[in-house]
């Protein structure tokens, strides 16, 4: 079993630990998308609709987090996809905003690949696939 997840982040070493721990995680193969701000992924989006989890930057350039979650869950063939917000601890306003329209959970910059990993399992194990 394969899962799709679009990491949504305008670091490119984030982009890089992103790589390294998913493809490390154990449940399950997990095949990672990037993009560098809401707008590209919007269009990853629509080039892998069978993405299975969003990984998601608040603050980013072009089109942040927020404005990208916001269109995620207005468009009902993707507004399921859960979408785990990530953010430094400063933007917790930003985080509690995300979880009002409809992020399943956030990470907390820095975190660990462990971390990502228990995430993932209990994000995973309610998805549907």
């Amino acid at each position: 079993m394969s899962v799709k997840v679009l990491v949504v982040d305008d670091s490119v070493l984030l982009h890089k630990m992103y790589d390294l721990a998913l493809r490390a995680y154990r449940g399950c193969m997990v095949e990672p998308h990037f993009a560098s701000n809401g707008r590209e992924g919007l269009v990853q989006l629509q080039a892998h609709p069978e993405v299975q989890l969003i990984l998601l930057d608040v603050n980013m350039p072009t089109m942040s987090g927020l404005e990208f979650l916001k269109q995620v869950k207005a468009e009902p063939a993707i507004a399921g996809i859960p979408v785990i917000m990530q953010s430094t601890e400063d933007q917790r306003g930003d985080i509690e905003r995300a979880l009002e329209l409809g992020a399943t959970g956030y990470l907390t910059k820095p975190f660990t690949p462990a971390q990502l990993h228990a995430l993932l399992d209990g994000v995973l194990a309610t998805a549907p696939r």
